[in-house]
């Protein structure tokens, strides 16, 4: 763990209420546009896999089916 990063963090001075929710805002946001690059990474990983799954299944019966 970078400790830099963490006594940076614990080291910011108190907000006030305005400023805390104003960040909460921001960080709810981050995670938001996250979300969908993650969402968008299982989609293509799942979209990979079905793509090989079927491909391996047509060689599987290729080679069943004319002793390839």
């Amino acid at each position: 763990m970078n400790s830099g990063f963490l006594s940076r963090l614990l080291s910011l001075p108190v907000r006030g209420y305005r400023a805390s929710r104003a960040r909460a805002r921001r960080l709810a946001s981050w995670a938001a546009r996250r979300r969908r690059v993650a969402a968008h990474q299982f989609l293509r990983g799942a979209s990979y896999g079905a793509g090989t799954t079927v491909i391996t299944l047509v060689v599987w019966w290729f080679r069943a089916r004319y002793g390839g």
